[in-house]
């Protein structure tokens, strides 16, 4: 079967923007979400088509590589494709060009299906009937192994408020981003920009949840560790490799 490629030009909206003008983590995977949203809505299969269905899609892992950052107001071509697919495990990619053809970043994803009732993950084989040019494969693809660090260097609790919550009724996974960044304050955000990022999410935050948030800094090798736990157990770990301006 044919890979299927699904691209749209956007124009990177002040609203995706950081205080440098920049577009924040959070911003670059809502971006790229939003095409294979409107890939997936072509075969009845979007986030709202899905709950109608008493499913939800569910990130598991993220790696993304910055070569460039997009800047406020440039226009960009985002692109997205699913590559594979085993009994459990959606494998999709994502890029973002500028509109001359040079790559600025790559995303690589795992997606689960959950039912959303039962909050128990169902095989994504046999509930998904368009697969939009995948590969089955049998073999689950590695991501960079995360693990949570012994200390850490800042600790802040995180409220959840009623605009975290997405359909799939847990919060949305882009402000696991914000918090994290968020972290390590303004100035560090206003001299360093990320080159890349791991997160991997092990346990869902709902609107009961009250969430922490760790990060670790080393500041040898401009690479932080985040990561978030509630009630004792942990929702997700991350590392972000930085640069500086």
């Amino acid at each position: 079967m044919a890979e299927q490629i699904y691209s749209q030009e956007i124009e990177f909206p002040f609203y995706f923007a950081n205080l440098t003008g920049d577009m924040r983590l959070s911003s670059l995977v809502d971006a790229m979400l939003l095409i294979s949203e409107k890939q997936l809505h072509e075969s009845d299969s979007d986030s709202s088509e899905m709950v109608q269905r008493g499913l939800g899609w569910v990130v598991v892992q993220y790696h993304m590589d910055i070569k460039k950052m997009p800047t406020l107001g440039q226009k960009l071509k985002v692109s997205t494709r699913a590559t594979s697919y085993n009994k459990y495990f959606f494998y999709r990619d994502f890029w973002i060009d500028d509109l001359d053809g040079n790559r600025m970043v790559d995303l690589s994803s795992a997606f689960v299906i959950i039912d959303v009732k039962a909050r128990k993950m169902v095989s994504a084989a046999e509930k998904l009937t368009d697969v939009f040019g995948a590969e089955e494969i049998t073999k689950i693809k590695r991501f960079a192994r995360l693990r949570e660090p012994k200390d850490y260097d800042i600790k802040k609790g995180q409220h959840i408020g009623y605009y975290n919550i997405d359909v799939n009724r847990h919060v949305n996974n882009s402000y696991y981003f914000d918090w994290m960044v968020d972290s390590l304050g303004i100035e560090f955000v206003e001299k360093h920009r990320a080159k890349s990022m791991d997160i991997k999410y092990d346990k869902e935050l709902n609107i009961h949840s009250e969430p922490e948030v760790y990060a670790k800094i080393d500041s040898d090798t401009l690479v932080t560790t985040h990561w978030i736990k509630s009630d004792g157990e942990l929702n997700a770990v991350a590392q972000i490799t930085w640069e500086e301006k």
